[in-house]
This record gives structure tokens, sequence and C-alpha cells, in this order.
């Protein structure tokens, strides 16, 4: 747990170093967001002066840092880091220059493949018809991918509000933090601290009105790393319990992805196209102050939370 803690503040005092210098870099380079700008389906965004949109790079440097100096190289490390620099090389290309859905879609799966290689996999969940747990077995790989992949995006979908997503994050991994110490998962626990630290450093950067955003490069890279992170220990039942907080945690981003997703579907267009109909510009529109949405949200997410340790730690 020490070192889980000096991780954290590791990552932390990085991502103050280095977000000021992504700024910096994303206005060199006119990586930006400008008022007026629009989304894939053609509606205004919500800006109101030119913001970078590189905060991807401060978060992949620093966390891709820390965990090897923390944990070190193992394969199943190699494979966490694998399939994070994969998508974020993939979407910072998006951030640049744009791309196809379906390309961003395979480089989710691109990414997602590389901790299944090494051994990540969700190996079994709980019973729900009676005591004890399911293994698996096959359908353990795709329910993986459906995990990361969906998770990945998950963040993604729900960052459109300053401060919105990297909170979520920070409260959704801490919990698991928690989680993952009570069942002894050192690497994991050491590994939810840094994404801890890194949205905890960026914050101060992205509150109303943010400095900078995470674009889908910091977007994407948090997602895939909290999912991929909580999958550690799921070929033992017992460590299950690291996922059911996380779901609870990110219950709303969860939710979002699947509620948009069906959404464009049903309009027939794709699932990854962006708009301005996810649920917190859905209560932007309804006169909720962006303020109000992103404060409400952080209780949910910290209420759920606590609910979900009290069930799977204190009882």
């Amino acid at each position: 747990m020490n070192n889980a803690i000096w991780a954290f503040l590791a990552t932390f005092a990085a991502m103050l170093i280095l977000t000021p210098s992504a700024r910096w870099l994303g206005l060199k380079l006119d990586v930006t967001d400008k008022a007026g700008d629009t989304t894939p389906s053609g509606e205004t965004k919500i800006i109101k002066k030119t913001t970078p949109r590189t905060g991807g790079i401060a978060i992949f440097v620093a966390t891709f840092t820390v965990s090897l100096i923390f944990c070190g190289l193992s394969p199943r490390i190699i494979g966490i880091m694998g399939g994070a620099a994969i998508i974020f090389i993939v979407m910072l290309i998006d951030d640049i220059y744009g791309l196809p859905w379906w390309v961003k879609f395979l480089g989710g799966l691109l990414a997602a493949t590389c901790p299944v290689l090494v051994g990540l996999r969700i190996g079994y969940i709980t019973n729900i018809f009676g005591q004890g747990w399911v293994n698996l077995e096959w359908l353990s790989i795709p329910l993986t991918y459906i995990w990361i992949v969906g998770l990945t995006n998950a963040t993604n979908f729900i960052d459109g509000l300053d401060g919105l997503a990297p909170g979520i994050t920070l409260i959704a991994s801490l919990a698991a933090a928690i989680a993952s110490a009570s069942r002894g998962l050192v690497a994991p626990t050491i590994l939810l601290a840094v994404i801890a630290g890194s949205t905890a450093g960026f914050l101060p950067f992205n509150f109303k009105p943010a400095k900078i955003i995470l674009g889908d490069a910091g977007a994407n890279l948090i997602g895939y790393l909290i999912s991929v992170v909580t999958i550690w220990g799921t070929a033992k039942a017992t460590t299950f319990a690291v996922i059911g907080v996380t779901i609870l945690g990110l219950a709303i981003p969860m939710f979002d992805v699947v509620f948009s997703s069906i959404r464009r579907i049903r309009k027939g267009q794709s699932p990854m196209m962006g708009d301005m109909d996810n649920i917190h510009y859905w209560l932007i529109k309804r006169g909720w102050s962006e303020q109000m949405v992103v404060g409400v949200f952080y209780a949910i997410t910290a209420v759920l939370s606590v609910i979900a340790l009290y069930f799977t730690i204190l009882r």
C-alpha cells in the first residue's frame, strides 16, 4: 500500500510538470478545439475559447514512466503498456488529423489484444442464480474484449464538460485501488493509484474554464488503463470484486456509452460518431449549468463507489 501511495504522488507531481508542456505543444501545433467547432454530426461544440486537446500526451508519459518504475517489466506490464501505446498513438493521430470511426475501432481492438495475449482476461463472474462463481471458459475472451473496448469508449463519450471525465475516473480508480488492495493485488493496486494520480494531477488544468482538455488520446487512454488493470486478478474468482467496484464507480459513463450507441444506431449513424446528445449535454440543454452537471455526476460516482466498497469489503 505504501508503494501505491508513492506511485500516486509521483504521478500527480509528474502531471503538474508535464501538463503545461503538453498545453504549450498543443497551442504550438494547433491541436486545439476552437469556438464554433462542430462534431462529426454537424452540431456546434461547447467551446468558449481555443483549448489544446493534448492532455493525453502528459497522461501517457506520466503513467508509462511511473508504472515502469514501480512495477518493473513483466509480461503483464508489457501487455498493458503495449496496448496503452497503441491506443494513445491511434487516438493522438485522430486528435491531430482526424480518423474514420472504423480505424479508431480497429485501433481499440488491437490495443485490447495486447493484454489478452499475456493472459489478462475475465475468467469468472458472480453466479447470479446461486452461490459461488461461474467459469466463463471460452466466453472469457469475447467478454474481455467487450469490457476493454466498451470502457475505453465510455470515458471518451463522457468527456464533454470541463473536469467531468478525469474527475469521475479519479473517484472510480481510487475505489478500485482500495478494493484491489483489500484482495492483496499489489501490481494492480499500484497501477490504479497511477491512474488516479494522473487524473488528479490533470484536474487543476481541466476545471472550468479548462486550460487543456484530454482529447481522444487522453480520454480513451484512461478508459483503456482502468479497464485492463481491473481484470488483472479475474482469473481467480475471489478477485472479481475489483471489477464490481469499477462497474458501479463508472456506472454513468457506461450507461452513456450504451444509451448513446443505441440512439445513434437507431438514427442510422455509427455508434462512434460524436454528437451533442450525450447525457451531460442533454442535461445542459434542459437548463443545468456545466458545474451542476459535473458536481452531481461526481456525487453519484462517489456514492456508488462507497456502496460498492461496502458490499465487497466491509460485508
